[in-house]
């Protein structure tokens, strides 16, 4: 086996398929490289950790690769370290936090041996396909430690969209995937699958590292905002759909729609292709503004738009270079209710200098707004953001663990107000109905959803799924009463 790609046990439970994986392996399998994906499911994090191993050990790949985000960087360098005990393969480490921070990953002794920066596809088949690993210098899209200092190549340009490939879903076990969540079209049970129909950001929020990340490839002088080819796309559907069964999928994009013909030619191609699933997606309040792009959404089968909504206060917006207005925001929200599309407004909390003020002018919008759903996260400085970098200190390493809190630590206050975190937290929770005694999400959706559900193939999962969760956990409603309301 040339590669193993080993998803993190601290990921083992998630809804999401590891979609990072499933592009890259399917771009390698088009270049006759043999992969190989481990992604263990089990409820104990020890039970993962020694079926991963177990695969090594039996497989015994050249390469193996890990992804990391920065919360998860202590179970992923554990990993590692366990890895390296027991095989001799060549250790690559990617995603967000490798391409942001390499320094973290090589040092004198570390257990991973390359950096890949960026997007990997081709760093990764070069890589494979070199003959001599002792002249990494001439890998672009990077890094390394030579025996003295970390060693950063040259950035990889951007691939052009129309030769990734497939994504490789035969190497899941899509059973997993098959099963009924409420965590991707948020809060309403779907068999659902995530797909992308582009790649890349053109806006760059304090809080937000994505640009970070894509400035660690070089756009050759295009945009970062890229396609995929509308065939290949609903080629991914039509296997999602017809091979594997999904009721649903979600389109992950940065953001969907950036352009609105964007918009117009996807639904129209999907309309064309005769697929059935219904489908939601992540996009942004300004571009979701023509009232007919709104309904041939509807028509084509969105039953939701989830927007990052943030604030709702102007000058909080302004000063996460948002690019966005408060009357953008009500436009959109106004244009999906009207016909018929449910809505996800994101919030956050501990802005740089939020005041109280800023608070109640967010409790105005959502009154207005009358979002289907609401999620409130607590604003982190995450590395690769401009909030992390107005810091003016890095962390270190032994404390990424505090950005995975559900309240930063008061270190990481960026709020004027003195307010508690975290009985802030819960008396949203509360207010919104983010955590209820009953699950709400088949009250608050039409008819085409339920036609979908019954007709299912998935449809004795669904009827299980609810007769389960149909009453919320009470100790956590509980615990939350208690929380919001506490002297």
């Amino acid at each position: 086996m040339d590669l193993m790609l080993i998803v993190s046990p601290a990921n083992a439970r998630t809804a999401y398929m590891p979609y990072y994986y499933l592009y890259l392996a399917g771009y390698l399998e088009k270049h006759d490289i043999n992969v190989t994906i481990v992604d263990p499911h089990f409820r104990d994090k020890n039970k993962n950790i020694t079926h991963i191993l177990d695969q090594i050990k039996s497989v015994k790949p050249k390469f193996i690769g890990l992804a990391c985000f920065v919360t998860d960087y202590n179970i992923v360098h554990d990993l590692a370290v366990r890895i390296k005990s027991i095989s001799d393969a060549t250790l690559l480490v990617g995603n967000a936090h490798a391409s942001i921070a390499p320094q973290d990953f090589l040092y004198a002794g570390s257990p991973f041996d390359i950096v890949v920066r960026g997007e990997g596809e081709v760093t990764v088949k070069e890589i494979i396909n070199s003959n001599n690993l002792r002249q990494l210098g001439g890998i672009d899209g990077i890094a390394y430690f030579d025996g003295a200092s970390v060693v950063v190549t040259k950035n990889r340009k951007l691939i052009d969209m129309a030769d990734c490939g497939q994504p490789a879903y035969h190497l899941l076990d899509m059973d997993w995937y098959l099963k009924p969540t409420r965590h991707l079209i948020r809060r309403l049970v779907t068999v659902c699958a995530v797909i992308y129909t582009g790649r890349g950001c053109p806006f760059d929020c304090t809080f937000c590292a994505t640009n970070t990340v894509w400035s660690t490839n070089d756009r050759g002088g295009g945009a970062y905002v890229r396609r995929r080819p509308l065939n290949a796309v609903m080629e991914d559907l039509s296997m999602l759909q017809n091979k594997y069964g999904f009721d649903f999928f979600y389109i992950l994009d940065d953001t969907f729609g950036i352009r609105e013909a964007d918009i117009i030619e996807f639904c129209n191609e999907y309309k064309k292709s005769g697929l059935k699933m219904l489908w939601a997606a992540e996009s942004r309040a300004p571009c979701i503004k023509n009232p007919d792009v709104v309904k041939l959404m509807k028509d084509s089968g969105c039953i939701q738009l989830d927007f990052g909504v943030e604030s709702g206060s102007q000058k909080m917006l302004d000063g996460i270079n948002k690019k966005m207005k408060v009357h953008q925001i009500i436009h959109a929200f106004d244009l999906c209710r009207k016909v018929g599309i449910r809505t996800f407004a994101n919030m956050l909390i501990n802005l740089p200098q939020e005041t109280e003020e800023d608070l109640e002018l967010s409790h105005q919008l959502l009154e207005r707004i009358r979002p289907t759903y609401i999620s409130f996260g607590m604003t982190q400085p995450y590395p690769g953001t401009a909030i992390y970098k107005a810091l003016g200190k890095p962390l270190a390493k032994e404390d990424y663990y505090l950005l995975n809190t559900l309240c930063p630590p008061e270190k990481f206050r960026l709020a004027w107000h003195a307010l508690d975190f975290q009985r802030l937290a819960y008396q949203w929770q509360v207010k919104y109905k983010v955590v209820t005694l009953f699950q709400r999400s088949m009250f608050s959706v039409g008819i085409e959803y339920w036609k979908k559900v019954i007709f299912s193939k998935s449809r004795v999962k669904y009827s299980l799924y609810f007769m389960r969760t149909m009453v919320e956990n009470p100790a956590n409603y509980l615990r939350a009463l208690y929380n919001a309301w506490r002297i």
